[in-house]
């Protein structure tokens, strides 16, 4: 971090996690990689976020690039030669770029919120487990992180927006339906999990009347999913 607070762009951590999600360059990949070679801490570090980020993917939907992408892709190429191979070469890389900085930017936002918000991994363990909990917008709403050890959950609201004269309500869905386990609020929180609550769960959030649900289940909109996964 820097001192104003930001992630610090040079931060081992933050580049291994850019290398994972593929948004260095070719110069920087290369860099990493060569550092890789040589530093078990490196390669440590990538490691480590390939198994934090990988399971994200799975919250960010896919992007195809649009139809004009193509013929302006074949008119920059060179009618024949060599040149044309070294050309048609460079140009697919950096479509390849285009669609990982398009359809992976939820998931870099997320990571790396997910970084600057909960903080570096803890040692991995069979009852820690996180959600990244969102409805489509490049930042996730809330991360939740669930310890099924101790029956806890620790809420830390992101970029969730509160319904004008409503509440947003936190519900864990199991195999027994949804179970309420509380209000968001503007901070971080903690709240109980319901007995018998399982990894393969998932945290959701409805809007619910000012205070919370009356009925003890949802019964407004489901603005807010996310699965678990361990850490």
């Amino acid at each position: 971090m820097t001192g104003t607070g930001a992630p610090d762009p040079d931060d081992p951590d933050l580049r291994a996690a850019e290398y994972v999600l593929g948004t260095l360059d070719v110069q920087e990949r290369a860099a990493v990689e060569r550092e890789a070679a040589r530093d078990p801490a490196v390669r440590a570090r990538i490691q480590a976020w390939e198994h934090r980020l990988g399971p994200m993917a799975d919250v960010v939907p896919a992007e195809a690039p649009p139809s004009r992408l193509r013929a302006a892709l074949l008119k920059a190429l060179p009618v024949s030669g060599q040149a044309e191979v070294h050309q048609i070469v460079a140009l697919r890389a950096q479509l390849r770029r285009w669609r990982i900085a398009a359809g992976g930017a939820g998931l870099l936002a997320a990571g790396l919120a997910l970084f600057v918000v909960v903080g570096p991994a803890l040692t991995p363990t069979d009852s820690r487990y996180l959600a990244v909990v969102q409805g489509g917008g490049t930042l996730p709403a809330l991360i939740v992180r669930v310890d099924t050890r101790t029956g806890l959950a620790q809420v830390r609201p992101v970029a969730a927006e509160q319904p004008a004269d409503r509440s947003l309500e936190l519900w864990y869905v199991g195999a027994q339906g949804p179970k309420p386990l509380g209000l968001v609020g503007a901070g971080q929180s903690r709240v109980h999990l319901p007995a018998g609550a399982a990894p393969d769960g998932v945290i959701a959030v409805s809007v619910e009347p000012p205070g919370g649900s009356p009925t003890g289940q949802p019964t407004g909109p489901v603005v807010y999913t996310g699965k678990l996964f361990a850490e």
